[in-house]
């Protein structure tokens, strides 16, 4: 049985730091290919490229644009929009291409530290805590992290701010 027979989504397809991108960025809105390059400043078929195979693993969505329908009566199809499928967040499956991931995240990581404007919080922790504790820091984590992304928006929107938010949280072999 494949990760796809089992409805699990290989992280490998996210192990490009352009694809990490625009999985962020369709995040808050629907977009189109054209939007897509227009933003990253990035070819049109570039985009498109790297919007169907994400597509294809399961992380966006394909949608078709409400404002811009097919016109009746004429060829033509609606103007095709990508988003995320936030429900992809529960189908991944964390042994296949994790390492990838990381280090695609580190690299695109990279790329927006120069662009940083006010640091609002940074931390490196290495401890031991109760389980309790524990649980209650990576809940509290998870649900700064929901907040984002059901609040993100469009690009550049009037009163937004552009933000970069990375949050690893792991337990150590003990042995260490």
């Amino acid at each position: 049985m494949s990760l796809d027979d089992a409805g699990l989504i290989p992280l490998r397809a996210l192990a490009n730091p352009l694809r990490l991108r625009i999985v962020s960025l369709v995040t808050g809105t629907a977009m189109s290919a054209t939007e897509v390059a227009e933003e990253l400043g990035i070819a049109h078929a570039s985009a498109s490229y790297h919007l169907r195979q994400l597509a294809a693993a399961g992380f966006l969505q394909r949608v078709e644009d409400v404002k811009d329908p097919a016109p009746p009566g004429r060829r033509g199809r609606a103007r095709l929009l990508y988003q995320y499928d936030p429900a992809s967040a529960h189908r991944l499956d964390p042994s296949s291409g994790r390492e990838l991931l990381y280090e695609a995240t580190f690299t695109d990581l990279r790329r927006r530290l120069p662009l940083m404007t006010r640091q609002r919080s940074t931390t490196d922790i290495e401890v031991w805590v109760g389980r309790e504790v524990w649980d209650e820091a990576c809940d509290l984590v998870k649900q700064a992290i929901q907040l984002i992304h059901d609040r993100a928006g469009q690009p550049r929107a009037e009163g937004s701010v552009h933000v970069s938010m990375t949050a690893f949280m792991f337990e150590l072999d003990d042995s260490a």
